[in-house]
């Protein structure tokens, strides 16, 4: 007898669709193993237990997701305060990996390999290949306050290249100069100071994302200036997932997504164009899906239709 790709699973529904229903959380989690039992080989096994936790998390909640769409935001904030607190409180506080930008130079300095670089190569030169700035909606303990603490107002300022890249060479400067004219908080003999940069520099951003909020629109600090997202955005254009059209002929025009969208995009525009969302400060967070009450938007690998 022949057998049958399609056949029926279990619960009934033909397995190539099942497949192609869940694709988006199984290729999340392959990924993110992948990446996990690569850097585990390099690295130990706590980093296999970080990334195939974080997988399994995804491929857990985004299932939840697809069976029962309401929860799509209240699922996603979850896993973003869970991930983004295991980095910081466990990885962070508890065993002084520092994950900020600056950190990627003490290492340099002091001829290392911790936190930073890792997350520099994983989270903003592979991830953003397949998911584009997804980290920062998923996994970024910062992002996960100012998903708390920001608003929008009237002032929203667009981002401008050339200060998101004068900030980042400014961050540059400053680890260079603090690791070569005073103490280097990387290597283990500096723990303790290492921590306190962990403290400092999250107050600093946390503090001074707010202040910029208040100043310059919704979610500031990630739009003009967060070094990391100046990296990863350059990648964007070529990510597999984007926020896509995929019924773009029940779209009334109402401005919902574009509203519901934290970094400003006219997603909107993108619906009637018929065409991915294609601006690199899009964070995946998936508000406008949420918004849109005639399901014309998702993550999709496919052609906006």
């Amino acid at each position: 007898m022949k057998s049958n790709l399609t056949a029926p699973t279990n619960s009934g529904e033909p397995a190539a669709g099942w497949l192609k229903k869940y694709s988006v959380p199984i290729a999340t989690y392959a990924i993110f193993t992948l990446i996990g039992l690569i850097v585990w080989a390099i690295r130990d096994i706590r980093y296999f237990a970080l990334f195939n936790g974080i997988g399994t998390t995804e491929l857990v909640t985004r299932i939840l997701v697809i069976n029962n769409p309401r929860l799509r935001q209240p699922m996603r904030r979850l896993v973003q305060i869970i991930v983004g607190g295991i980095l910081l409180i466990m990885l962070g506080f508890v065993f002084g990996v520092n994950f900020q930008f600056e950190q990627i130079f003490f290492d340099f300095q002091a001829g290392v390999v911790t936190g930073a670089l890792i997350q520099l190569i994983i989270a903003r030169l592979i991830i953003p290949f397949v998911f584009g700035n997804a980290f920062c909606s998923r996994a970024c303990w910062d992002g996960a306050i100012f998903e708390i603490t920001n608003r929008k107002n009237g002032r929203n300022f667009k981002r401008k290249p050339w200060l998101a890249w004068a900030y980042l060479i400014l961050l540059v400067a400053v680890a260079f100069a603090v690791a070569h004219y005073f103490t280097n908080p990387a290597g283990d003999e500096n723990e303790l100071l290492r921590k306190k940069w962990i403290v400092g520099q999250n107050l600093f951003i946390v503090g001074g994302g707010y202040l910029l909020t208040m100043l310059c629109g919704s979610r500031a600090y990630c739009r003009l200036l967060c070094p990391f997202m100046t990296i990863s955005s350059l990648l964007y254009r070529f990510s597999i997932f984007k926020i896509t059209p995929v019924k773009s002929d029940n779209c009334t025009q109402c401005g919902a997504c574009s509203k519901a969208c934290p970094m400003l995009i006219d997603v909107k525009e993108s619906v009637r164009n018929v065409e991915k969302v294609k601006n690199s400060q899009c964070i995946l967070c998936e508000r406008c899906v949420s918004a849109c009450k005639r399901n014309v938007l998702k993550v999709s690998a496919k052609k906006a239709i």
